[in-house]
Order: C-alpha cells, then sequence, then structure tokens
C-alpha cells in the first residue's frame, strides 16, 4: 500500500472516528451529569453553554462527513485542501491539549472500570484524527511526497 492510500484510508478512519465523537454525544452527556449541572446556571449562561454544545457537535458531525466522503479532494494539494485539513487537525489538537490542561476526569472514572479505560479510548481516538489529518496537510503544502 502506497502512502496516497494509506492518507485516504487515515482521513476516511479519522472520519469514522468524529462521527463517532458525534453520535455518542448525548450518551456522554448522560454519564457525566450534563443536564443537572446546567441545570445551575443562569438561563442565558444555559442556553450558551447548550449553543456551544451544538456547535461542536455540528462541527464533529460536518468534518467526519467531510473526511469520510471528500477524501480525496482533502488530498488535492490545493491551498483550500491544505488549509482545511490544518484547521480540522489543529481542531482536534487543540481539544485533546485542552483536555489535559482543563478536564479532570477522575471523579467519572472512579464510577466504572469501563469509564476509566474510555477516557484513555478518547485520547487513542483523538489522536488517530489528528494524525492523518495533519499529514494530508503536510502532503498538501508539499512537505511529504508520495
Amino acid at each position: 500500500m502506497n502512502t496516497y492510500n494509506i492518507l485516504v484510508w487515515g482521513l476516511r478512519l479519522a472520519g469514522v472516528g468524529q462521527l463517532f465523537v458525534a453520535g455518542i454525544y448525548f450518551w456522554v452527556r448522560g454519564i457525566l451529569g450534563w443536564n443537572a449541572d446546567l441545570e445551575k446556571l443562569r438561563p442565558h449562561n444555559k442556553a450558551i453553554a447548550h449553543t456551544y454544545s451544538r456547535y461542536i457537535q455540528v462541527f464533529n458531525t460536518v468534518f467526519g462527513l467531510i473526511c469520510l466522503f471528500q477524501t480525496r479532494e482533502l488530498l488535492n494539494g490545493t491551498v483550500l485542501a491544505a488549509d482545511l485539513t490544518l484547521m480540522m487537525g489543529f481542531y482536534w489538537l487543540m481539544r485533546l491539549i485542552l483536555q489535559f490542561i482543563y478536564y479532570d476526569v477522575s471523579e467519572v472514572t472512579k464510577q466504572r472500570r469501563l469509564y476509566f479505560y474510555g477516557a484513555y479510548a478518547f485520547d487513542v481516538l483523538f489522536v488517530l484524527q489528528i494524525t492523518p489529518l495533519l499529514a494530508a496537510f503536510a502532503h498538501d503544502v508539499g512537505w511529504l511526497r508520495l
């Protein structure tokens, strides 16, 4: 298998991963008790939290669909392809970095052993999304030769 095909399948798998994250959104909200915590907020702040969470879910879905169905377009070497793969790669990289800086998952991971492993699985999933996106960017700008 050549490098181009590896990038194609890496992007497609990243797309599946992004759709998975978007798809289990409501389940994770339930595990985290997110709605109960939101009830403590003033109405305006609660609305803002809901709005931003929906934006994130929509971005995850759209990015996943782009990676899954526009894979070859993301590897065509255009400026737009480079910009889009860089943006999506940095989106997930920042998500991972901010998780390590701000998220304390110890309360949740103590509830069930599955949640402990799930937290690590998400870290791996994010890396598996970041890697092909940034590799596609490197390809699009000519840093990675096929």
